[in-house]
């Protein structure tokens, strides 16, 4: 039976047993079937090829939807809606999986759409161009686990579930389209993208991304100008930075009264598609759009949501949308970012790779800290593990108690007589386990060390926190027979090894390359600097040639050699 669940603004609203199902995949009935929702309980979609439809400068001949696809709307019909609590309502997450995207688009055919795009910009024919690819998604287990797995992980504030049947709407969207009320609309268009990793104040400050966020803001003024009370429109908030677990996004909020006479569906047929997934100039942007990129978009960049008998109404933009055809495995997702006069093709493709990661469920996690038990002393340098675990929960979302860590720390460590090597660890739901085992045998120095590239990208978030996910840097000290392995970024830079940091000494004090490099705050790395016997520097393979140390709180320092000046690949 289909049903709608919309998960918006932190409340849960289930749609069940509709007593109409309104659809279509014609153009010319697009508007005849949204004038069938007023004064109706409904809830449903609209795809982004719709918009084609109702904006009379654009043409609808490239309307032709994949076999199989959703239709153009659907919408159900309802005698109400109740309000639930959906993490009760749905399954157990742990049964459900999802992998990595896969782009169903070459990457150096993505690039050569970017570069004809900044053509047209370079040309004054448009500013801003939302390029858009589809990706599939490898999934298993039941279509509401995996909507439950994901909403752990993405915390949308626009998400929901839209079952029609035949499809499965999986909507984990972070974006506002709009909402009505009481003759007052409020947009929040989403625009300007930076990784979880860097400075959310960087991204505010970004020229770049405000110039595309502004260009957006613009562009919803003037959307709802056409449907607005004159000088009602407002920008109450401007360059509003949110924080996701694998991105920060730039937004900014419009508000505007409506003009007498404009309900919510005339409000849905003027502004659709939102301008953040389209460009600007729109119709432009969207006729470059349609010519530009490999087939319809579907739902992706349409919008998701609701319209009640009062004229109240909300909607999302339908990005971080996953649509499954029932009984099917493989998922469709589609992928993003806004292309202007400098975008740079590889950065692009990055962007749009970094808003698809939310979607690898099978990347769950524990917060992890490794310390040194002494009898006398105790854990050594408790309090600095105590902090580097706080701050990475903090950023990533996890729950923790620190008093709680501690007294599990006491109860584990009160009988032992010796030194011991201790492991605590956080599951994102705040449950704290420990473990203890003897400490390694200390090794014969100078230790043997190989170099190897770095195994993922510099801006991967597990490279500056301690988490169970560091299976690429096992994996890699694995293949290279040696104590241990120093890991060179792209620029040539050493960072830091699978366990341990690196130091140089130089002039009396030992180096240590800096965190700007993308490495963990190693805890003996800190306690060096902060004691003054260690400072921050760039290391190359050349600085190591003559021995070096590496070290962590449970080893301490080691004298090392490397047995391969260069970098093996």
């Amino acid at each position: 039976m289909p049903f709608v669940l919309l998960e918006f603004e932190g409340r849960a609203r289930l749609y069940r047993h509709p007593k109409q199902i309104i659809e279509t995949r014609s153009p010319d009935a697009v508007q005849a079937c949204l004038g069938r929702l007023r004064g109706e309980h409904a809830a449903g979609f609209i795809a982004y090829e719709a918009g084609a439809t109702l904006e009379r400068t654009l043409a609808a001949s490239a309307l032709n939807a994949e076999e199989g696809a959703p239709p153009l709307v659907w919408f159900g019909l309802f005698e109400e809606s109740e309000e639930v609590d959906a993490g009760a309502l749905l399954p157990d997450p742990a049964g459900a999986w999802a992998g990595a995207p896969r782009p169903l688009i070459a990457r150096h055919v993505y690039e050569s759409q970017v570069a004809a795009l900044r053509e047209r910009i370079f040309a004054g024919d448009v500013y801003q161009v939302n390029l858009t690819f589809p990706a599939e998604v490898p999934t298993a287990g039941h279509p509401l686990a995996i909507y439950a797995a994901l909403r752990q992980r993405a915390r949308a504030g626009w998400g929901g579930v839209v079952f029609t049947g035949a499809h499965w709407l999986l909507s984990l969207s972070p974006e506002l389209f709009f909402t009505a009320r009481n003759g007052r609309v409020t947009t929040r268009p989403m625009k300007g993208t930076a990784p979880r990793s860097a400075d959310p104040e960087t991204l505010r400050a970004d020229p770049k991304q405000r110039a595309e966020n502004l260009m957006i803001v613009d562009l919803l003024r003037n959307d709802l100008s056409r449907v607005a009370i004159p000088g009602t429109v407002e920008v109450p908030e401007l360059f509003a930075v949110e924080t996701y677990p694998t991105l920060h996004q730039m937004t900014s909020t419009v508000t505007a009264e409506l003009a007498a006479g404009v309900d919510p569906v005339a409000l849905l047929e003027t502004i659709f598609p939102c301008g953040s997934v389209t460009g600007a100039p729109k119709i432009r942007a969207m006729e470059l759009i349609r010519g530009a990129e490999v087939g319809p978009r579907g739902v992706y960049t349409g919008s998701i949501g609701r319209v009640a008998p009062d004229g109240e109404a909300a909607f999302n933009v339908a990005i971080r949308t996953l649509t499954l055809a029932a009984g099917e495995s493989i998922a469709r997702i589609g992928l993003g970012s806004g292309i202007v006069a400098d975008s740079e093709p590889a950065d692009e493709w990055r962007e749009c790779l970094a808003k698809g990661a939310f979607v690898e469920t099978g990347r769950s996690f524990d917060l992890i800290e490794t310390m040194r038990f002494e009898p006398e002393d105790g854990v050594v340098g408790l309090e600095r593990h105590l902090n580097r675990i706080k701050n990475s929960a903090e950023v990533l979302g996890f729950a923790f108690d620190r008093h709680a860590a501690r007294n599990e720390l006491q109860a584990a460590t009160f009988p032992l007589r010796k030194a011991r090597k201790v492991r605590l660890l956080l599951s994102r739901s705040g449950a704290i386990a420990i473990e203890v085992r003897a400490l390694p045998a200390e090794p014969d120095e100078p230790v043997a060390v190989a170099l190897l590239p770095l195994p993922v990208d510099r801006d991967d978030f597990r490279l500056r926190h301690k988490t169970s996910d560091r299976a690429f840097y096992d994996e890699a000290r694995a293949t290279t027979g040696r104590f241990e392995c120093l890991f060179v970024d792209p620029d040539g830079f050493v960072t830091e090894g699978s366990f341990t940091s690196v130091f140089v000494e130089r002039d009396g004090r030992l180096v240590t390359p800096p965190a700007a490099r993308g490495l963990l705050p190693g805890i003996l790395r800190e306690t060096l600097i902060e004691e003054g016997e260690a400072v921050e520097g760039e290391l190359t393979h050349h600085d190591l040639s003559h021995g070096f140390y590496i070290g962590n709180s449970v080893r301490g320092l080691i004298a090392a050699r490397l047995l391969d000046a260069e970098v093996t690949p």
